[in-house]
C-alpha cells in the first residue's frame, strides 16, 4: 500500500510524516531491537556491583582493587564509547554502532572471565566499556527520532522496562553462584552469561533501520523518502489503514557538515552545558545507590550469600517502578519528573542509612530503585529528545559520556573517601549531588513532554 496517492504525504517532511504514524507493530519491532542492547548494557550497569563484591571475595582483592577492576574500569570505557560513538552516529548514521558495539562487548567480557590478573580484567573490562559506551545515548536519541511525540517517552519507558530485567535477573544469577556449587568460578560464569547475550543481542540488531530524520538532515532527502515510504507502508498494512492522517506542518530541515564543535553553537550551548552539569552529578545519586547496595548491606553486617539475595529483591523496584513509569511519564512534564524523583531519592536515602533493621533496609532499598529507574526514565527520555537532529547523538553522546566518567570518579570517591566516615555521612554527600541536579534542571531545563523534537528546538 502506497501513500503516493496522499497528497499530504511530501517528501520534504519527513519529522511530520512520523509524527502522523498511529503506534504499531513497526513501533514494537523497533522498540524490541533497541531494548536488546540496552538490556545487555544493563547487565553490567545493574550487575558490577554484584561482580565487584564475588570478584573481591574469590580472587581476595582488596575493596579498592576490586572498585578500580570493576566498575570504575567499565565506566572509563562507556565515557570512550559514548564520546565516540555519539559523534559516528552523527556523521554517519544512527544504525551504524549498532554494528559494533556488541560485539566489542560480548567478546571482551568473554575474554574477561577466562583472566585472573586484576589488570588483564580491568583492561578488558575497560574495552567492553568502549563498545557499549554509546549505546543508552544512541538509543535515546533513535527512540526520540523514530516515536511519534504523544508516544515517545512511552517507548523510551517501554524499552528500559525490558532492559532493567537484566538487573534482578543478573542478581539471582549471583546469588545461585555465590553457593558452593561454583565456588571461585561465579563470577566468570557472570561474565559468559553477560557476554553471550551480547552476541545474541549483535544479531538480532543487525536488521534495524536507519533514521528518516537523519537522512533528512543530511540531505539524503531520496532516501529519507524510500525508507519514510517503506515505514508507511508497513505500518498501513498491519494496521489495516488506507490511508494516514494528514501531515503536520514542520519547520523546513537544514543540511550541514557535522563538527564536534556545534554541541556548543549559540542554539545548542545552553542546552549541553545544563546537560553536562546535570549528568556529572546525577551519576553520583543514581550508581552512588545501586553499585554499592550491596557494599552498604555488607557494611550492615549481612553475609555474603544474604546480601545478594537481599540486592535481588531491592534490584527487583527497578523492574517495578519501570513498568510504572510506563503510564505516567508522557503524562508529567519530563523535567519536573526528574526534579521529583531526585529529591524523594534524596529523602528515601537518608531513612535508609539511619535504619537499622534489615527487613525495613530492604523495603526501603526496594523503594529507592522503584523511584531511581522513574528517574532514570524521565532523563533518558529527556536527553534524546531536547537536542537539535543535526547533533543529537553527539550531543546526548558528549553528556552521557560525562555522566560515565564521572561515576567512575564519584564512585571511587564515595568508596575510598566517603564511606569509611559512615552511611549517614555517605548519604548527606548524595544529598548534594541531589540539590545540584535540581535546581540546574528546574531552571535551566526546557519543557519537552509530548512536543515533537523539532518543537522542543524551537
Amino acid at each position: 500500500m502506497s501513500t503516493e496517492a496522499d497528497p499530504s504525504a511530501t517528501t520534504s517532511n519527513i519529522s511530520g510524516r512520523l509524527e502522523r504514524l498511529p503506534f504499531s507493530s513497526f513501533h514494537k519491532r523497533f522498540i524490541a531491537m533497541i531494548a536488546t542492547g540496552e538490556f545487555v548494557e544493563t547487565l553490567m550497569l545493574l550487575g558490577n556491583g554484584v561482580v565487584l563484591v564475588l570478584i573481591a571475595s574469590t580472587l581476595h582483592f582488596s575493596k579498592n582493587i576490586a572498585t578500580t577492576v570493576v566498575p570504575d574500569a567499565f565506566f572509563v570505557g562507556e565515557f570512550v564509547g559514548a564520546i565516540g560513538s555519539g559523534y559516528i552516529a552523527d556523521k554517519y548514521g544512527r544504525k551504524k554502532i549498532f554494528f559494533y558495539d556488541l560485539l566489542i562487548f560480548g567478546l571482551a567480557m568473554i575474554a574477561a572471565g577466562f583472566a585472573s590478573s586484576a589488570y588483564l580484567i580491568g583492561a578488558l573490562f575497560f574495552i567492553s566499556g568502549i563498545g557499549v559506551g554509546g549505546e543508552f545515548a544512541a538509543g535515546d536519541t533513535y527512540t526520540a527520532e523514530m516515536m511519534p511525540a504523544q508516544t515517545r517517552g512511552r517507548g523510551i519507558a517501554v524499552i528500559y522496562t525490558i532492559a532493567v530485567l537484566a538487573g534482578p535477573i543478573l542478581a539471582g544469577l549471583g546469588y545461585l553462584l555465590s553457593h558452593h556449587i561454583a565456588g571461585s568460578e561465579s563470577w566468570r560464569i557472570l561474565l559468559w552469561f553477560m557476554g553471550g547475550a551480547a552476541l545474541i543481542g549483535w544479531i538480532i540488531r543487525l536488521k534495524v533501520p536507519e533514521s528518516p530524520r537523519w537522512l533528512e538532515s543530511h540531505g539524503h532527502r531520496a532516501e529519507a523518502d524510500a525508507a519514510m515510504t517503506a515505514i508507511e507502508d508497513e505500518v498501513m498494512k498491519h494496521e489495516g489503514l488506507t490511508s494516514l492522517p494528514p501531515v503536520k506542518s514542520m519547520p523546513p530541515v537544514k543540511t550541514h557538515k557535522l563538527r564536534y564543535r556545534d554541541i556548543f553553537a549559540p542554539d545548542v550551548r545552553r542546552k549541553t552545558i545544563m546537560m553536562l552539569v546535570f549528568e556529572f552529578f546525577q551519576s553520583g545519586i543514581f550508581y552512588g545507590f545501586t553499585t554499592l547496595a550491596p557494599t552498604f548491606l555488607f557494611l550492615k553486617g549481612v553475609t555474603l550469600v544474604t546480601t545478594l539475595l537481599f540486592t535481588m529483591i531491592i534490584y527487583s523496584g527497578f523492574f517495578v517502578g519501570s513498568v510504572f513509569s510506563i503510564f505516567i511519564i508522557d503524562k508529567v512534564e519530563r523535567k519536573w519528573g526528574i526534579v521529583a524523583t531526585a529529591l524523594i531519592a534524596g529523602v528515601l536515602g537518608v531513612f535508609f542509612a539511619v535504619i537499622t533493621n534489615v527487613v525495613i533496609v530492604v523495603i526501603l532499598g526496594f523503594v529507592i530503585c522503584f523511584d531511581l529507574w522513574n528517574f532514570s526514565n524521565f532523563l533518558h527520555a529527556y536527553q534524546g529528545e531536547i537536542f537539535p537532529t543535526k547533533v543529537r547523538s553527539t550531543a546526548a553522546g558528549a553528556v552521557y559520556g560525562v555522566s560515565r566518567i564521572s561515576t567512575a570518579i564519584l564512585v571511587l570517591f564515595i568508596t575510598d573517601l566517603i564511606l569509611p566516615h559512615g552511611l549517614v555521612v555517605t548519604f548527606s554527600v548524595i544529598w548534594v549531588f541531589v540539590l545540584i541536579v535540581v535546581i540546574d534542571i528546574a531552571i535551566f531545563g526546557p519543557k519537552a513532554s509530548r512536543l515533537a523534537v523539532e518543537e522542543i528546538v524551537r
